[in-house]
């Protein structure tokens, strides 16, 4: 899946030019059964994950505590339809964590709706 370019707006993912003092903004995230599965948060730690090869690497280069980044991963794991991160765990040869391809996938389609939604942003009037 082609990657897709990404702009951070301070806390917003999304946002259009700054006009007469007012500016749109906005944030996605998606729920399944109520909860949040996949948001700007966990899908940065999808991508520190595959990057690190460890979910406790990728918790420290967030700032975020292992046991966190371990709670996400587990909710994320159970609220998609097969697991996006696959676990083994550390010992004499070492522990470790990637994505699966559901994972690859679920980040790619992730960033294709942050691009879609700042495309719509681009086309309000202010």
């Amino acid at each position: 899946m082609p990657k897709t370019k990404r702009k951070q707006h301070d806390n917003a993912m999304a946002a259009g030019p700054a006009q007469q003092g007012q500016q749109l903004k906005g944030r996605l995230w998606l729920e399944r059964e109520g909860q949040t599965y996949l948001s700007w948060g966990r899908v940065v730690l999808l991508e520190r994950i595959k990057e690190k090869g460890s979910v406790s690497a990728a918790a420290k280069s967030m700032g975020m505590s292992f046991s966190h980044a371990w709670q996400l991963v587990e909710s994320m794991n159970s609220l998609a339809p097969e697991p996006l991160v696959q676990k083994q765990a550390g010992g004499k040869g070492g522990g470790g964590a990637w994505l699966t391809p559901a994972g690859d996938q679920a980040v790619g389609e992730f960033w294709d709706l942050v691009q879609g939604f700042q495309q719509w942003i681009d086309t309000q009037k202010q």
